[in-house]
């Protein structure tokens, strides 16, 4: 199934005409938690929103959606059991009048919510007003009511044909072994033929998209989710594009991502180039030096001159450089290296 949304329609989040009936989550401090089976949904971006498991009784539903407005601002989750959310995330309860809401058309509007989130981000909360105001784009039926039975099968369709890799089961490729001892160690220096600071962006400055098309481009920060990409932007106008196949690094956060194609950056994003990259030789770099991450956590920031001297253990050939054939082969060896 593609998706079409020139054809959807607008309809308002919360309040009297809206979809949801936005209910405010509360505060629960760490200290009066007990332990037990309830999830406790933080304003977090990972782990569906659960933060921890607490004994107390739970003040929201199930089958609802829960939307942060602080924090993790515009995280939202679908949440399949009752739980407690805390007071930076409301709960929305699909009224009853415009249907029920399944997994499957939780995930949907999860979606399209998340989409939203880049409105409300480096301190602009989204407010109940703001929240309760906001509009979001869904499929729509002919009487212009929402299509939930599309979402419902669009959600579906994503799950109807797994993921087909040559890499797996028997008689094929098996990973490479190795013995890391055999290995050499090399400067970062040594190895990349330029580390640079990238120019960089503000949010401000750029249009976001939600959805890709040949007329947008990723835009690259420092955050640990995506491959490092916080949104789409259009492309039309910028004047600072980075060239793809480079590894990215945030310096103050010491994230790290492979980029095979072009892109723009925010602020503290350094790159790195060499001759010998691709996406393999670049991914099994990208995996080495996240390993080395732990070193510059705690304000410890991963700046230039600590990237340039950071030393990497890798296989040599018989002479001792690099084996940059070796660690494309063992990317490609990997469950779905064949994919890539």
């Amino acid at each position: 199934m593609k998706l079409d949304t020139t054809k959807w329609k607008w309809f308002q989040l919360g309040g009297d005409d809206g979809l949801f009936d936005i209910r405010k989550g509360k505060r629960l401090t760490s200290e009066d938690q007990t332990e037990g089976n309830t999830p406790y949904i933080g304003a977090i971006d990972s782990n569906n929103g659960v933060s921890n498991y607490i004994g107390q009784e739970p003040i929201h539903e199930g089958n609802t959606i829960s939307l942060s407005y602080n924090g993790s601002v515009g995280e939202a989750f679908y949440q399949p059991t009752p739980y407690w959310a805390t007071d930076d995330v409301n709960a929305l309860y699909l009224r009853p009048e415009h249907g029920t809401l399944s997994p499957a058309t939780g995930l949907f509007v999860c979606a399209v919510l998340k989409h939203d989130k880049y409105r409300y981000s480096y301190g602009r909360k989204w407010t109940l007003d703001n929240m309760t105001a906001t509009k979001v784009k869904l499929p729509a039926t002919s009487d212009g009511k929402p299509d939930w039975q599309w979402m419902e099968l669009y959600i579906s369709s994503l799950h109807s044909e797994p993921l087909k890799t040559r890499n797996a089961g028997k008689n094929t490729l098996k990973p490479l072994e190795f013995d890391i001892h055999e290995w050499r160690e090399f400067r970062a220096e040594e190895l990349f033929d330029s580390i640079y600071k990238v120019a960089a962006y503000d949010d401000s400055e750029l249009e976001q998209v939600g959805v890709w098309n040949e007329k947008v481009i990723p835009y690259v920060t420092r955050t640990d989710l995506d491959n490092s990409v916080k949104s789409l932007v259009v492309n039309a106008g910028l004047g600072n594009v980075e060239n793809g196949n480079a590894i990215v690094i945030g310096d103050t956060t010491s994230t790290i991502s492979y980029q095979p194609g072009p892109f723009v950056a925010g602020e503290h994003i350094i790159a790195a180039r060499a001759d010998w990259m691709n996406k393999y030789t670049g991914l099994f770099i990208t995996c080495l030096l996240r390993r080395e991450r732990y070193r510059y956590s705690y304000g410890r920031a991963f700046k230039l001159d600590s990237i340039r001297n950071t030393e990497l253990r890798l296989p040599v050939t018989s002479d001792g450089v690099p084996d940059w054939q070796w660690m494309e082969n063992y990317i490609k060896s990997l469950p779905y290296g064949d994919r890539l």
